[in-house]
């Protein structure tokens, strides 16, 4: 009976062992931009420092037309909405998702902020491929 309680408790702390979660610390943030100059996303450097184990996590912005269909900047979803972001990579605003009054409108995108500051450069939409967006973080596109 012993031998058998002993041996459960130790399954359990296998398992629970197991379940442990990493703790990833941010080493490094680098914009990413077309060939325009324009900052088309991110690249976020992680570390498990105890284990030495690096990630490399893309983020690509969704650009952001006007009315005219000219580029106005990206955005950058978020936990609860978007993060507005100009052509310089430069937060200038927030759409917030309000799910209240999805039942009135369902086309409803949520309510956006924008703080107008300098006002930035026009620029041109361009297709990105994601050969080149590999090229831009700097990562093999090979799987070893």
């Amino acid at each position: 009976m012993r031998l058998a309680v002993t041996t459960m408790i130790l399954a359990l702390a296998a398992l629970a062992s197991g379940c442990s979660s990493v703790e990833w610390k941010q080493m490094s943030l680098q914009p990413l931009r077309n060939e325009q100059g324009f900052v088309v996303g991110q690249k976020e450097t992680l570390c498990d420092c105890k284990n030495g184990e690096r990630i490399a996590r893309i983020a690509l912005f969704e650009p952001r037309f006007d009315e005219h269909g000219v580029l106005v900047g990206y955005e950058e979803k978020i936990r609860g909405g978007v993060q507005l972001r100009d052509l310089n990579g430069r937060r200038i605003g927030a759409r917030f998702a309000d799910v209240r009054s999805r039942g009135n409108n369902p086309n409803n995108k949520g309510l956006t902020i924008i703080v107008h500051a300098q006002p930035a450069p026009v620029g041109t939409a361009s297709v990105t491929t994601m050969d080149e967006l590999v090229g831009l973080a700097g990562l093999s596109p090979y799987i070893n």
